[in-house]
């Protein structure tokens, strides 16, 4: 059986591009720079918890870090260093040689330093702290959201939680869409270039990784403020749409999308930065005064939803 160090060697040990020291010592050394901050958040995916059992080794990998580095999009920072500790039933080579491969495949992707981290035998638990900067005081927070804010998300809402459906064969897809949901499940594309330019505009910022009832709950709360949401305006594939599963938009999750109010004066600049950054928008809501969350639908009905979502895979 491999030794601990010899993993750590052959797969999670590379060049560093932006850090005085990293792994195979007790510590790594990061220089930050001054009138900047350092944003940490951590995360942690469990095997038929977060993830099920035969999940692609190399999309595993991809993900494990993609969804952590949401995280930090979310703050408005700009990602640099992640720690890597994995638990790890057995050693298989091949299992490591993918997953590396993913991770790292992202870590490039988004210009990211593995510094450290643990391994260690048990049920395949795989848990990152990531790592970014931002200019001091410029964070975007849960709990800036202003009264008349605009509601802005990215991307597609409820493709990832119907892909995971159909993997548990409680939805029948087309095929093609099926292969479209499964990909946003496993191989989450992170807002990290949109995230560090809206924090100009922005006043708060989640990632989308609950559902957007309860991620929106959590801003909502933090901000003392109410929402109003157009169902229509809602980003999603016209099988929501035909087949009226709301719910997979509503409370899906791990969309890993940025949900973000900003003042109506800055909706030119926000649309400018996503044709730059390439990346879809769509504003859905809007914040009230009233505490509460109403959902309009077409005929500007208030419909019903149900707000306790599901966590990922529990």
């Amino acid at each position: 059986m491999s030794s601990e160090f010899e993993i750590i060697d052959r797969y999670f040990k590379k060049k560093m591009k932006q850090t005085a020291l990293g792994v195979g010592d007790d510590a790594a050394i990061i220089n930050i720079k001054k009138n900047r901050e350092i944003v940490i958040s951590s995360d942690m995916l469990v095997e038929n918890v977060h993830f099920l059992k035969n999940t692609n080794p190399a999309r595993l990998g991809w993900k494990s870090l993609a969804v952590n580095l949401s995280d930090i999009a979310a703050m408005g920072a700009i990602p640099k260093w992640a720690t890597l500790s994995i638990s790890l039933p057995k050693i298989n080579h091949g299992w490591l040689k993918e997953f590396s491969k993913g991770f790292f495949k992202c870590a490039d992707q988004f210009g990211i330093d593995l510094i450290g981290g643990d391994t260690t035998k048990g049920p395949l638990t795989i848990s990152i702290t990531i790592m970014g900067d931002i200019k001091k005081n410029k964070s975007l927070l849960r709990s800036g959201a202003k009264i008349n804010d605009d509601i802005w998300v990215t991307g597609q809402l409820g493709m990832a939680s119907m892909g995971l459906a159909s993997l548990q064969g409680t939805l029948r897809l087309a095929p093609s869409l099926k292969v479209k949901c499964i990909k946003a499940l496993e191989t989450p594309a992170p807002k990290v270039l949109i995230g560090s330019h809206i924090s100009r505009y922005a006043n708060s910022c989640i990632d989308i990784s609950d559902g957007l009832i309860q991620d929106l709950k959590h801003v909502l709360k933090a901000s003392s403020a109410g929402a109003t949401l157009l169902l229509n305006e809602i980003p999603c594939d016209p099988f929501i749409h035909t087949s009226k599963k709301y719910q997979f938009v509503l409370n899906g999750g791990d969309d890993y999308e940025l949900l973000f109010t900003a003042p109506k004066k800055h909706r030119l600049a926000i649309e400018k930065i996503a044709k730059k950054t390439k990346t879809a928008t769509s504003i859905i809501g809007i914040i009230t005064k009233n505490t509460s969350l109403k959902v309009i639908d077409q005929k500007g009905k208030s419909i019903s939803f149900n707000s306790k979502g599901f966590d990922h895979f529990a």
